[in-house]
C-alpha cells in the first residue's frame, strides 16, 4: 500500500487502518476473519494474503 500510495494517482485514495488488536471496539463492527481485509463503501472486497497487483486494482476501484 506505501509503495502505491506514493504514486501521485492513488495519493488520493483514504485509507482507514484498523489495529484489532488496539482498536477491538472498531474491529468488532466488521465480518472478517482474515487480514487484511479490505473494504470499499462498506462492501468487503478482499480478504485475506495479497499482492501489490491486488491492491492497486482496490485502490482504482475507490477511485471509479
Amino acid at each position: 500500500m506505501e509503495n502505491l500510495k506514493q504514486q501521485d494517482i492513488y495519493k488520493s485514495v483514504e485509507i482507514e487502518l484498523i489495529e484489532e488488536s488496539e482498536q477491538a471496539e472498531l474491529a468488532n463492527q466488521y465480518d472478517y476473519y482474515y487480514v487484511p481485509t479490505f473494504y470499499l463503501d462498506g462492501e468487503k472486497v478482499h480478504e485475506g494474503g495479497i499482492f501489490e497487483n491486488e491492491v492497486e486494482a482496490i485502490f482504482k476501484k475507490a477511485l471509479e
